[in-house]
């Protein structure tokens, strides 16, 4: 840990002195770039990378400072809760001036209530922040996450992430079991006051992931007919938090405007300019849920899952239209 927090931090001191050092010619650069339409966005790009550099460097100190300050455990977590925050509110905002997205919230009823299992669907760089900002912060609640173990190369992400209880998971399928285990486990120790989230797909949601899938698992060939606009889900660690439940609901956080944002090269060619994202909850209850396999209780939530990713997605279009 120690080693790999020594490299990360590392990397990060040396881009930040190449960025400043080259910052002139970088603002010079993406003016140019922005003339040609595969990099129209070029000046946000930049812009985006400049802020979330400053934003690490400062979520960094925050953290030092709360490490230093605070030495009762609760209180040193709720700090920490407060920088996780502060941190996805501050890069969601500075994507959303940058970009001029238009965000609206629909299924709010479904934000109150017990604390739940939060699935969601996964399309996009930008979404990771969806369920902390719409959900977690505006409960005011813990949101303990499940994340890839490639976020740790992130320096607030990984001492923050890990200060947290969350889970990092090797998404590789090398050691299935300790995934399993490790995420069940979240689930089954997590309080009555906070919230579990999961990304069920495992990956981002693209078109050539899904033929991919296609051409590699034929035994997944019906369930990718019926989500055409989703990845199946890797039931091993929802089943295993289901099972461990000690009470929450289950809630699901469909969305749709982000399809376009999926990767860097969206941030240059205007994929998220003026995207005008929605974001859809709905919730059911814990006595309602399944006590015995929930496999196909889980298949029919993402069946609806489809119908809403289909509905947002047309409205997205409808209002870009008339925009």
């Amino acid at each position: 840990m120690y080693l790999r927090r020594l490299l990360t931090i590392s990397v990060l001191i040396v881009a930040t002195i190449v960025a400043v050092t080259l910052a002139p010619v970088v603002l010079v650069s993406a003016f140019v770039m922005s003339f040609f339409p595969k990099f129209k966005t070029t000046p946000q790009a930049m812009a985006f990378i400049y802020g979330f550099i400053g934003y690490e460097w400062i979520g960094l100190s925050k953290f030092a400072w709360v490490w230093v300050r605070y030495h009762d455990i609760e209180e040193r977590m709720r700090k920490d809760r407060d920088i996780q925050f502060w941190w996805g509110r501050s890069l969601f905002e500075m994507g959303k001036r940058l970009f001029k997205l238009r965000i609206e919230v629909t299924g709010e009823d479904a934000i109150e209530g017990n604390c739940a299992l939060v699935l969601c669907r996964h399309t996009s760089m930008a979404d990771t922040v969806l369920p902390l900002l719409f959900f977690g912060q505006a409960r005011a609640e813990g949101l303990r996450y499940v994340l890839k173990q490639e976020l740790r190369l992130l320096p607030c992400l990984d001492i923050g992430g890990h200060r947290l209880p969350n889970v990092f998971v090797d998404r590789s399928g090398s050691d299935s079991a300790k995934a399993i285990k490790d995420v069940t486990e979240l689930m089954q120790q997590a309080p009555a006051d906070q919230s579990v989230l999961i990304y069920p797909e495992g990956t981002r949601f693209t078109r050539n992931k899904h033929q991919q899938l296609a051409a590699k698992h034929p035994n997944l060939k019906d369930q990718l007919e019926r989500w055409p606009d989703l990845l199946p889900l890797r039931l091993g660690g929802v089943r295993g938090m289901l099972d461990a439940n000690p009470g929450k609901d289950l809630v699901f956080l469909a969305h749709a405007g982000f399809e376009g944002s999926a990767d860097i090269h969206d941030l240059l060619s205007g994929g998220w300019l003026n995207q005008h994202v929605r974001i859809h909850f709905w919730r059911i209850p814990f006595a309602q849920l399944p006590k015995d396999d929930p496999t196909e209780y889980l298949f029919a939530q993402w069946d609806i899952m489809q119908a809403n990713a289909e509905r947002l997605e047309q409205e997205v279009r409808q209002g870009m239209a008339t925009n």
